[in-house]
């Protein structure tokens, strides 16, 4: 059901159902009974409360097209940047061709690197960080869409993660590195966490990744949420990162295995608040953050940047080329072993057993989860005070891919420092 193309954006702002009072009748014009959450979040409330789905005006998902309308989002660069290096490689890269991407991100990693090392024997550390830093994020770029089979991987994934050890042998880090027994494997991580008198103990996300997401870069892009007063925790879990790369371990479809561990390693901490946990899951951890709350009671809060209710619709399906990855991700022999290992990871007579808030982020013309999957979510969570943010989903794709910009408002940040009690 196409909600978006049916309560169009000018005639829900003519008849008021964008304000933050109306925001919770919405629900029950579209036919749900559960009660959606009521919250204020200032200019955060623009596309809070939007409870819809797909776009289909303008989203063209080019169904009839192996890969479809989505595939120029993988292996293309944007110009719409300031960085004189990005702007390079989107000059000189060849769109789709895997071999050029990695060689173009790697060029510019390579001279950020250097810089990095003449400042280092300058003993100018601070300088040395920032270079290494930003040669960590191009080393990032340039394997972030390699399979397990390209010869470069491994490789490309250990100078990365040398750059980012070096930039923090420059400085001091805004982060503890963490080791916890998930599952039974230990696994490594970060904590970060807010200014505070000694004894402050903290309301704490855990943070679920994604697809090609990676801890290093997440637990860094966290500072607006430290900033309002919430710690975070990001591992490597299963199917991510160094777990997925170094230890061969593989997704399985019931993510409250490893939360609850997270969550038992959280009680141990004297800087955290065990009764205010959340949890925050982007792009295909829009599955796994609702499925582990689910599952989970001493979850206390649940957002999700792109919501999903099942990934074999809202992602196998939907994206095409992101088949091979989640193929690694869930450790499956090919293909058609992917497609029958992925139908387990629904939300299927599992959503209704979440009981804490929930914010469930969309991006009506997504191209990579499904919005429509955020939709049928939002349908089968009845027992859960919720609501859905049309903001979320991956508008940086489409930034990426020559699109426009898109605002994205503090939204998410703000609701769990709200509902967590952050300070």
């Amino acid at each position: 059901m196409d909600i978006e193309s049916k309560f169009s954006r000018r005639s829900m702002v003519k008849w008021g159902l964008l304000s933050a009072a109306a925001a919770p009748a919405m629900p029950r014009l579209l036919g749900d009974d559960a009660v959606a959450q009521e919250m204020s979040l200032g200019a955060g409330n623009e596309l809070f409360g939007v409870v819809g789905g797909r776009d289909g005006a303008k989203l063209f998902t080019g169904e009839a097209l192996r890969g479809g309308g989505q595939m120029e989002i993988r292996l293309n660069q944007s110009i719409h940047t300031d960085d004189p290096d990005e702007l390079e490689v989107a000059n000189r890269l060849r769109p789709f061709d895997p071999q050029s991407w990695y060689n173009e991100w790697r060029r510019v990693a390579e001279i950020n690197e250097e810089f990095g090392e003449a400042y280092e024997a300058d003993n100018l550390r601070l300088s040395a960080n920032t270079y290494y830093l930003r040669a960590f994020r191009f080393y990032r770029a340039a394997i972030i869409y390699q399979e397990d089979t390209d010869a470069t991987m491994l490789p490309g994934y250990m100078k990365m993660m040398d750059m980012f050890n070096k930039a923090w042998e420059m400085a001091r880090p805004p982060f503890e590195r963490v080791k916890v027994m998930v599952d039974g494997n230990e696994l490594d991580g970060y904590f970060r966490k807010p200014g505070g008198p000694p004894g402050t103990r903290f309301p704490t996300v855990i943070n679920y990744l994604g697809a090609d997401s990676m801890a290093e870069s997440t637990i860094l892009g966290r500072g607006s949420y430290v900033a309002r007063g919430l710690a975070f925790l990001v591992i490597d879990l299963p199917g991510q990162g160094a777990a997925k790369r170094l230890k061969h371990l593989y997704m399985e479809p019931d993510t409250e295995r490893y939360v609850s561990d997270l969550v038992d390693y959280l009680e141990t901490r004297p800087d955290v608040d065990a009764n205010r946990i959340g949890l925050l899951g982007q792009s295909m951890g829009g599955y796994s953050a609702p499925r582990a709350a689910a599952n989970e009671p001493r979850i206390k809060a649940v957002t999700m940047a792109a919501g999903s209710h099942d990934l074999e619709r809202d992602l196998f399906d939907y994206f095409p080329p992101i088949q091979e990855r989640v193929r690694w991700i869930i450790g499956a022999r090919d293909l058609a072993d992917t497609k029958r290992k992925i139908r387990d990871f629904t939300m299927e007579d599992v959503a209704r057993r979440i009981e804490c808030p929930m914010l469930i982020g969309y991006g009506p013309t997504d191209r990579i989860m499904d919005p429509e999957g955020a939709y049928r979510l939002y349908q089968a969570a009845v027992n859960a005070p919720r609501q859905m943010w049309s903001g979320g989903g991956h508008p940086h794709h489409t930034a990426k891919s020559g699109g426009p910009r898109i605002r994205r408002l503090p939204t998410e940040q703000d609701w769990l420092a709200r509902t967590l009690g952050a300070i």
